[in-house]
């Protein structure tokens, strides 16, 4: 997805694509701005509608498309999937952390200590079972814990880093790689 108004699949199978228009636009003719996805545990692929407040939810075996309106203007951006199959998003406008339930499609709203951090991105640790968020706009990488929901921040070393991609790096899970868009850099923390 990349601020669309469908989403595009390839059956590595077949090498056949397919394309399942957004009902937003159908409906609307507006572009709904398709931007982060992932696949929950059951299957379905989540996505968001940063220009429409929603997200979306594909069954790629029929080919239904499901939209769940956010509470307000949130901007929805990127999303990760958890140790139990469900989605982690990060609202960039509220700054909040978001879990979706897979199954129900519950919201939970999850609240960091710095107030408007522009929650950007966000991946989660299956070994540790914590959510690791990008605060853009505070220059920092955040790591909620879901089952005590406390939260741990960490400042990045550089000012206007515009971080906006995570990883958890496979060879050293003690270490978050981070890396900025229009400040070009790139960096980890690592805890120790």
């Amino acid at each position: 997805t990349t601020a669309g108004n469908r989403i595009v699949g390839l059956n590595i199978q077949t090498k056949q694509f397919v394309a399942y228009d957004i009902p937003h636009f159908v409906e609307t003719k507006k572009n709904p701005g398709a931007y982060g996805m992932d696949v929950a545990g059951d299957g379905r692929v989540w996505f968001v509608e940063r220009e429409a407040n929603k997200m979306g939810r594909l069954d790629p075996v029929t080919g239904k498309i499901d939209e769940f309106p956010t509470p307000g203007a949130d901007i929805p951006r990127r999303m990760g999937t958890d140790w139990e199959g469900n989605l982690w998003v990060a609202y960039h406008r509220t700054g909040k952390l978001v879990k979706m339930d897979q199954k129900t499609a519950k919201t939970t709203f999850y609240e960091p200590p710095t107030k408007d951090p522009g929650a950007y991105h966000v991946v989660a640790d299956p070994k540790k079972k914590v959510i690791w968020m990008v605060e853009q706009g505070a220059d920092k990488i955040a790591r909620f814990d879901p089952k005590t929901e406390t939260w741990t921040e960490f400042s990045l070393p550089i000012i206007e880093s515009d971080a906006r991609r995570i990883e958890i790096d496979p060879s050293n899970p003690n270490r978050i790689w981070w890396a900025g868009d229009t400040s070009s850099h790139l960096g980890y923390i690592e805890v120790l």
